[in-house]
């Protein structure tokens, strides 16, 4: 078995050191992508108030991670997902199957972000596709490969006070164009569209399709393994607790000053030709309110946005690698120190050419579609296994298991089957209209880990 060395885990979670202020805007910096500024944006710019319904989703999945989760993730020691729901049962099979589950997670997700980003600052810096992929790849590895999570948590930091800095400029200067009144800013937004712009569209109002997106934006956020492991850099159950908080109270704030500049942007470039379509929103907003020298400082800090998401999505990749799965194959003596950190690095390094030469083949594919998997096979599959691993009374292994291959399994056949690939790629006839499995799957799963419960519980080790 190759336990993890003193090296091994300041490499990965930097001796457990991260203070709360840093942990907090760290934790804001690794959630708080491109998409979630820019998109945001966009969707106001597009869509209204179905912006601001999305990221109140996307905030109460943060209150629910405060609330019951946070502090007991650091309570279990854990260095990954896979401890987290396994640490009662050492189990092989278990540990086999979160470990596959979560890296596949890690990688959709780190897919996600190298096309989105790398698609971005082709626009942004007028690069060819492959260029910003390079540039990416590099910068990234050179952060992970060389600082790991000490680094990464510095980048994940900087880069959150850098996006509110710029974010608060923006509202200042959007405010100054509504001489600084709330109140002509709606009544101007009302003028050039409708006050039912002001309301949530019918699409967002009702529909089972919508409820079950919500539902998995929102509990897909409480297993995601790169936002998980950043518990895991802290002290103790305390600072976890206080960094759930505070990273609350930043992303709260962040929404709300999305809202107002999405607004602006609604009122500032009413009849204005977007370049580069509705994400670009934005990008025009910036020149118009700070010219050109502005427009710059914001591509800057796209690509730090970028640099420091997927920093921490590799280190949560390589983590799963070499914690997880490495060590379960048989070795007769156990690996040193150096080993074991030339080990996690060339995890690292593989996990990164592999997601890179994924984001080159599938630079044409819909990101919301690649986006949403990841989301609805955490919500599925991870999430109420960690629920019944800290809520459920006679958690067992074989429910633990069980409940993992049925979310897993559930959430890919579901999507196979949907409109997205059965007919959109193979040109089959459709089956059912959903495309969001959630609300389908979460019962299944927490069904399966409620029958295959202990009836009768023995002594075993608890998490207060």
């Amino acid at each position: 078995m190759m336990h993890q060395s003193r090296s091994v885990t300041r490499y990965f979670l930097a001796d457990r050191s991260i203070g709360v202020l840093q942990n907090s805007f760290a934790l804001a910096g690794d959630y708080l992508s491109a998409a979630a500024f820019l998109g945001s944006i966009a969707m106001y710019f597009t869509q209204g108030m179905d912006s601001l319904f999305y990221a109140v989703a996307t905030l109460l999945g943060w209150v629910l991670l405060l609330l019951f989760f946070s502090d007991k993730l650091r309570a279990t020691g854990a260095f990954t997902f896979s401890d987290v729901i396994n640490t009662s049962f050492n189990s092989r099979r278990l540990k086999v199957l979160s470990g596959v589950t979560s890296l596949l997670i890690s990688i959709f997700y780190l897919l996600v972000q190298l096309v989105g980003a790398s698609a971005l600052l082709t626009l942004l810096l007028d690069l060819t596709f492959v260029s910003a992929l390079l540039v990416i790849s590099l910068l990234t590895l050179f952060i992970v490969l060389v600082g790991g999570m000490r680094a990464t948590t510095f980048i994940q930091s900087i880069k959150a006070l850098l996006l509110f800095l710029f974010a608060f400029t923006l509202l200042f200067l959007v405010l100054k164009r509504v001489n600084f009144s709330f109140e002509e800013l709606f009544l101007r937004v009302a003028a050039v569209t409708s006050f039912d712009y002001l309301m949530p569209s019918s699409a967002i109002s009702s529909g089972i399709e919508q409820i079950s997106l919500i539902l998995g934006l929102l509990l897909g956020l409480l297993g995601l393994p790169h936002i998980l492991m950043r518990f895991f850099t802290v002290k103790d159950q305390s600072v976890a607790l206080f960094s759930a908080a505070g990273t609350t109270l930043l992303i709260a704030i962040f929404f709300i000053l999305n809202l107002i500049i999405g607004f602006g942007a609604v009122v500032l470039l009413e009849g204005e030709q977007l370049t580069g379509g509705a994400n670009m929103t934005l990008l025009h907003l910036a020149f118009l309110l700070g010219g050109g020298l502005f427009q710059t400082i914001l591509a800057i800090l796209v690509l730090i946005t970028v640099l420091a998401v997927i920093s921490g999505i590799v280190m949560a990749a390589s983590a799963t690698v070499t914690h997880d799965l490495l060590p379960l194959l048989k070795t007769e003596q156990q690996l040193s120190e150096a080993w074991q950190l030339i080990i996690a690095r060339l995890a690292v390094l593989m996990i990164f050419i592999f997601g890179a030469i994924l984001a080159y083949f599938f630079r044409e594919m819909n990101l919301a579609f690649l986006f949403g998997l990841a989301f609805s096979w955490v919500a599925s599959a991870h999430f109420p296994v960690m629920l019944g691993r800290f809520y459920l009374k006679g958690y067992s292994e074989k429910g633990a298991f069980y409940a993992l291959l049925v979310g897993t399994l559930g959430v890919l056949l579901f999507l196979i089957f949907s409109d997205t690939v059965w007919v959109d790629i193979f040109s089959f006839h459709s089956l059912y209209s959903y495309r969001s499995p959630t609300l389908f799957i979460l019962p299944l799963t927490l069904a399966v880990l409620w029958l295959f419960r202990e009836q009768e519980v023995g002594e075993r080790e608890a998490i207060s």
